[in-house]
């Protein structure tokens, strides 16, 4: 079987798993209602923001599949791929912006107003001809790499330490599989290494708030 045809099963797990996490915390907040503001107001705003992380991820995914099953051209292919790099920018700033909440930096009412500056980003972004490889980098200086900090460095979230490196590791892996693509890289076995690297940080972050999920 081709590499690429690997790689695209591969995101399309990633995908399902990603949806299936998504709308498994929907129907926690909003179906079941088992976890709200009122009982608990970090594990729901954690939760929210998780949802988002997720359902962002799971769009870009799906957008991988689109581009590498159907036969498009080059151009069509480099706007997609463009489209998916700056669409990554909003997941990791979604966590700093909850992380900012929780510690109280943030007020909720105002968070709305925080999350203009990456949508600002993206737009100055979009209207530049910057190459891939830049915008990958640009991505990954202003919201991989302070979310990560963000994890490593702050110490009264009141997250238990086990949660707590489950996500990094999670983040972490989740990072280098956005980061390091084929599309961006130019090397085959990146088709492979990436998915089954953001399939094991997908499900580390997931198991991080499983048992909050399932109680």
């Amino acid at each position: 079987m081709d590499i690429v045809l690997i790689g695209a099963l591969l995101f399309l797990v990633n995908m399902f798993l990603s949806i299936s996490i998504a709308l498994l915390i929907v129907n926690k907040l909003y179906i079941s209602k088992k976890i709200s503001k009122e009982k608990d107001f970090h594990l729901y705003n954690d939760l929210f923001s998780w949802e988002i992380f997720f359902f962002i991820i799971t769009f870009e995914n799906l957008m991988k599949i689109f581009s590498v099953s159907l036969s498009i051209d080059h151009v069509t292919y480099d706007f997609l791929l463009r489209i998916r790099i700056l669409l990554l920018f909003f997941p990791f700033w979604n966590k700093i912006i909850h992380l900012e909440k929780v510690m109280n930096k943030i007020t909720y009412e105002r968070h709305y107003f925080a999350g203009i500056i990456p949508l600002i980003i993206i737009l100055i972004l979009s209207f530049t001809g910057l190459p891939n490889i830049i915008l990958i980098c640009i991505l990954t200086i202003t919201s991989f790499v302070p979310y990560l900090l963000f994890l490593i460095l702050l110490k009264n979230t009141g997250t238990p330490k086990q949660k707590s490196l489950k996500v990094i590791s999670g983040v972490i892996l989740i990072g280098l599989g956005i980061i390091f693509r084929s599309d961006i890289f130019l090397i085959n076995l990146m088709n492979i290494t990436s998915p089954i690297i953001l399939i094991i940080g997908t499900m580390l972050i997931f198991d991080s708030f499983r048992k909050e999920i399932f109680v």
